[in-house]
């Protein structure tokens, strides 16, 4: 019978390197001080809280064993989430969290050590023949960047003993491992690397691993999770992953000069292609430019022309109209002539009615009547803006002296109403007003309390947060270091029902400051000597560190529906504090209230507290959650407040729209009393209005002057006299002479035109001098009968029909141009896609220029490309095509065969490694064993038979030149070019992705098929698990390079799995214990305190990690210490 071996046992004595100890110094939380784990080739258990630094020792380990961080994930236990929050920086400086400090928007990290720090991370592997392998990494900063050495040794080195005079880039530390280890012995015992990937392939080949496969199968097993999809699972962490992406590269390359060849050939043609129109184009131009510059020459001779013309018509035009102007200048002077005589006769009638006595009687009455008509249109126009003004305040209009009274009274009594009416709107004015800065007042306060929320991110403000404030100031501490307790609680999300509840309880408790002892004396200092103007209440923290993780909590307590920072060090502190004092039992009715005496509350928020007191508070402002004050993200706060800060400005512009309304108001009563005022004022007298009277008075006069001017016969002679000596004087004035004075006007106009005509046209002749017009006049003879009048008129129309011809060739022109313009553009910047299939196109036309009058640039181009470039394109492709179409397809094709081929190698493999694990976990004994079968891919297909058809035969490698392209074009470069698809190119070059996995179970005995396993959805939990660790133990004895036997000593022995169990149940744990037995594997488990039963039986130390603060601490232990401890703690829990 084969000897059983047990790898749970504290006997070291078996087969495979094992981890002897680890050591780290300065890597994450774990500060300042060397911190070993020694399993000694045991199995053992890393426990702790969560968040006390376990996670970073395996990462430790992971860095030694994985070195490229693209195969590893730190903190995998945590979930993908925060996967990335960890590098080997950060490790390196120990961050342990964010901080945000008052008055800025931007986090800083927090962190134990800064750039001037060093890391050691070290572990020992022995086997059973006492051979050693140690891993050692060493990092530090130079100039701000992380520089790591990667170390390898035969020798037991310790960071103690080897590492203590460190001296970062100096050397010296370096020199002494040398001279200690290497200096005086055959065999170098330690060994030096700057490249990763030479330290990699010496642990690859001193651990006895088969691959890199192995290292990235270890950090799988860290994390192992239960497999949803086999196939997947298989295909993805079981087969090894071939770089086809480099195969395609060099293919592609191989072919890129032909391909760039035969793309050279199509650029060229369709260069030529669109440079023929431009070509066409320009030869356009210049004949349209050439019929342009005759036009533009004869436009030129017409203006010399015309100005010859119009120089001879202006002499023979002005010699007429200035004789004409002496005719009209003597008939004027005789107008004059009679013009004195008939002032002469006025004057002479005039004294003559002056001198008759009725005579003056009849100018009297004149003058007076004069005199009334003047007053009588005053008060007509000062009747009429009365009306107007009555009419608007709705008072009598077209008023007699009686009614006038009357509006006077009205408009009294009205003007005192509206006195009355502004007096009470100003009072209505004032209430608003008043309202208004109420109102203001209120938002300003909540805004003042916004903007102290977002300095501090937390939910206390207003005169706590003040004091506060002014104590950081003074001490120089943050916020982070003495904060509210409030900022370190918050009510768990899905028990956000008791927030009210819970806030009341933990109200006052949450405005505490905590402050540690570094800063404890200085804050009393500042309170006792200062007046605070408030009040404010501190708390001395009280270090406690104890195995607090064991302690159970029923259900419905207050400590289970809260939550802390734990990126506060304070937060175990707060929770004990809680748990002793505040840790009330939330109950849902009255019923269960009247169980407790004490310490209970109800979800409406009535409180039983110590000694029988009751207490319920309802005011609105304890219920608001506006004012709720713990947590530390206060985005819900700011959510309520803002919410009452648009209430308060919607109730702002409400009351700003009836200030508005009341203002209208007494402006509008303000016009109407202004008006009343002005009536009042301006017609105090209806006199001021009374026109008739004024008219009855002139009627008097009028008949009285009638009456006087028929008694006197005389006077009537000499007055009808004067009329009519004034009537043709009037006639002579008005009419002949001014007519008579116009017509010399408007002949002095046409002398000064007809000069300027002269003048400007001469001007033009003489800078000219003469000029032959014979052609011109020869194709021009319909504009050479013209006279002085019709001239302007024949070269308006000439210089239209020359401009109209002009016009239209340059809009031909311009026409041709403009496309000519867009063919260049098109040409010089083409679309996307021909920029993507010709990428030196740019290069082609960058020198080429964008104006049009430079075409010409672009017809030497279109000519070189017909004449030179298309033939010796042709020729190179058609020379390169016969030299390289040869080998590198059949290249291609046998790269994905031998892949193809190692798929099935390690099926096989894993297949005899399955053999050899007991499946089932009752009798009768089982086994897996892989299958894999061709998927149906239409993908895959198309890929492999364009793969084939792609490979040359003699017949067309031997043939013609059209032959040899032909299959280019058909076969190769349609594979390339599909190939060039890069989604496409993954799916299809991925062998592994050829085929379908499952696995069968067959009977150990009979090998008879018992089970076939495919999709997972019909598996029970503990099912899926069974068959993930089979599978991964396949994978593991073939990768680490076990057999059957377990006795090779040059053979990986070690696995650690990162908080396997806490989600699993036992069965499962013990299936996978008992997976690791068969597989003598050595067995590094990290699980919380919760679940240490599960593995406690079958394991010889105990790590237990704790956090202190802002730093972790190791304590390392055998099994037997460990239950001693617990025991005792779990005794003094029960005596409590």
């Amino acid at each position: 019978m084969q000897e059983q071996y047990d790898l749970f046992t504290t006997n070291p004595g078996t087969s495979g390197y094992r981890l002897d100890y680890l050591e780290i110094y300065n890597w994450g939380t774990f500060n300042e001080t060397i911190y070993r784990i020694a399993p000694e080739g045991n199995n053992s258990l890393l426990t702790g809280a969560n968040a006390s630094g376990k996670s970073t020792l395996i990462d430790a380990l992971l860095t030694l064993l994985v070195p490229f961080k693209k195969d590893r994930f730190y903190n995998q236990s945590s979930g993908n989430e925060r996967k990335g929050d960890r590098t080997e920086e950060t490790y390196v400086l120990g961050n342990y969290g964010n901080i945000q400090s008052d008055g800025e928007s931007s986090v800083s990290t927090q962190r134990l050590r800064d750039k001037n720090t060093y890391s050691i991370i070290l572990a020992s592997f022995k086997n059973n023949h006492e051979k050693i392998v140690t891993l050692f990494q060493v990092r530090w900063f130079v100039s701000g960047e992380l520089k790591c050495v990667y170390g390898f040794s035969i020798a037991p080195l310790t960071i103690k003993d080897d590492f203590h005079d460190f001296d970062g880039s100096k050397g010296d530390w370096r020199r002494t491992i040398e001279k200690k280890y290497n200096v005086g012995t055959q065999k170098r015992k330690v060994e030096f690397y700057d490249v990763i990937r030479d330290y990699k392939d010496r642990v690859i080949n001193a651990l006895g691993l088969r691959s890199d496969k192995a290292l990235t199968l270890f950090n799988q097993v860290v994390g192992v999770k239960v497999l949803n999809d086999l196939d997947d699972f298989i295909r993805n962490n079981m087969l090894e992953q071939r770089n086809a992406e480099a195969e395609y590269i060099s293919l592609n390359d191989s072919f890129a000069t032909l391909i760039n060849a035969k793309t050279q050939i199509e650029k060229v043609k369709e260069q030529i292609a669109q440079l023929k129109p431009i070509n066409d184009n320009a030869i356009q131009i210049e004949k349209l430019q050439q019929s342009l510059t005759k036009i533009q020459r004869h436009r030129e001779l017409s203006v010399y022309w015309f100005a010859v013309k119009n120089v001879k018509l202006a002499d023979v035009r002005l010699e007429e109209l200035n004789n004409k102007l002496e005719i009209l200048n003597r008939q004027l002077n005789d107008l004059y002539d009679q013009k004195d005589a008939l002032r002469q006769e006025e004057t002479r009638l005039t004294q003559a009615i002056n001198d008759d006595e009725v005579g003056k009687q009849i100018k009297d009455l004149s003058e007076s009547i004069l005199r009334l008509e003047k007053t009588k249109q005053d008060r007509i126009e000062k009747r009429e803006l009365y009306d107007d003004y009555a009419r608007k305040l709705e008072l009598e209009v077209n008023t007699t002296e009686q009614g006038f009274e009357t509006n006077r009274a009205k408009a009294n009594k009205e003007k005192q109403k509206c006195a009355e009416d502004i007096a009470s709107a100003n009072e209505e004015l004032r209430i608003a007003k008043n309202t208004q800065e109420r109102i203001e007042k209120e938002i300003q306060e909540n805004i003042d309390v916004l903007n102290q929320l977002k300095k501090n991110d937390n939910n206390i403000s207003g005169k706590e947060a003040m004091i506060r404030d002014m104590i950081l100031d003074a001490v120089g501490a943050t916020s982070k270091e003495i904060p509210f307790i409030g900022e370190i609680i918050r009510v768990k999300n899905d028990e956000r029902k008791w927030e009210n509840s819970i806030e009341k309880i933990l109200h006052n408790f949450a405005l505490r400051l905590i402050v540690p002892d570094k800063y404890y004396r200085a804050v009393c200092d500042y309170v006792n000597s200062h007046n605070l103007n408030g009040r404010i209440v501190f708390q001395r923290q009280e270090r406690r560190a104890s195995l607090n993780s064991f302690q159970a909590l029923h259900d419905n307590c207050l400590l289970n529906k809260v939550e802390f920072n734990i990126e506060s060090p304070y937060h175990e502190w707060v929770e004990g504090v809680i748990a002793d004092q505040y840790n009330y039992t939330c109950v849902t009715n009255l019923e269960e209230f009247y169980q407790y005496k004490d310490k209970a509350v109800t979800i409406e928020g009535l409180i039983k507290s110590v000694h029988n007191k009751h207490e319920k508070d309802d005011r609105k402002h304890v219920n608001e959650r506006a004012n709720y004050i713990l947590g530390w993200d206060n985005k819900e706060k700011i959510a309520a407040i803002r919410a009452l800060v648009l209430k308060l400005q919607a109730e702002q512009k409400e009351n700003a729209n009836a200030i508005a309304i009341i203002n209208g108001k007494i402006s509008s009563i303000g016009t109407r009393k202004e008006s009343f005022d002005y009536i009042l004022n301006l017609f105090q007298s209806y006199e001021e209005i009374n026109w008739s009277v004024v008219a009855t008075e002139i009627q008097q006069k009028t008949r009285q002057k009638e009456t006087l001017e028929k008694s006197n016969d005389k006077l009537k002679t000499l007055s009808e006299q004067l009329d009519n000596v004034q009537k043709d004087l009037r006639t002579l004035e008005s009419k002949t002479i001014i007519a008579k004075a116009k017509a010399i006007g408007q002949t002095e106009d046409k002398i000064k035109d007809v000069q300027k005509t002269y003048d400007d046209n001469a001007n033009i002749i003489r800078p000219i001098g003469d000029q032959d017009t014979s052609e011109f006049e020869q194709e021009n003879t319909d504009i050479l009968d013209v006279n002085f009048d019709t001239i302007a008129t024949v070269q308006k129309d000439f210089q239209r029909r020359i401009h109209d011809k002009e016009s239209k060739l340059i809009e031909i022109k311009n026409s041709i141009e403009k496309e000519v313009a867009n063919l260049i553009r098109a040409f010089k910047y083409p679309s996307p896609e021909i920029y993507e299939k010709y990428s030196d196109w740019r290069a082609d036309v960058h020198a080429l220029p964008e104006a049009i009058h430079l075409v010409g640039a672009y017809q030497q181009f279109y000519q070189h490309l017909v004449d030179e470039d298309l033939v010796s394109s042709e020729k190179r492709f058609n020379d390169f095509l016969h030299e390289t179409l040869m080998n590198k397809i059949t290249d291609f094709r046998w790269f994905f065969q031998k892949w193809d081929d190692s798929i099935k190698e390690t099926i096989r493999m894993l297949n005899k490694s399955l053999k050899e694990i007991d499946f089932a976990t009752v009798a009768p004994s089982t086994y897996i064993q892989l299958v894999n079968t061709r998927r149906i891919s239409k993908e895959i297909s198309e890929f492999r038979q364009q793969l084939e058809e792609a490979v040359p035969n003699i017949h067309e490698m031997n043939g013609t030149i059209d032959g040899r392209c032909r299959h280019f074009e058909t076969k190769i470069e349609p594979l390339i070019r599909r190939l060039g698809n890069e989604q496409w190119r993954r799916r299809v070059t991925d062998v592994r992705q050829w085929y379908s996995y499952k696995a069968e179970e067959f009977y150990t005995e009979t090998a008879q098929k018992r089970r076939t396993y495919e999709g997972m959805g019909q598996l029970s939990g503990g099912e899926k698990a069974q068959l993930t660790y089979t599978i991964l133990g396949s994978a593991i004895a073939y990768q680490f390079g076990l057999t059957t036997d377990g006795l090779q000593a040059n053979s990986f022995r070690f696995i650690a799995i990162d908080e396997a169990f806490k989600a699993q149940d036992e069965d499962k744990a013990r299936y996978l214990i008992s997976l690791c037995k068969q597989l003598h594997l050595q067995l590094l488990v990290v699980t919380p305190s919760d679940n240490i039963h599960i593995v406690k039986d079958d394991i010889s130390f105990v790590h237990y990690v704790e956090r202190r603060g802002n730093e972790s601490v190791l304590l390392d232990m055998r099994i037997e210490q460990f239950k001693e401890e617990q025991d005792k703690f779990l005794a003094n829990d029960n005596a409590r």
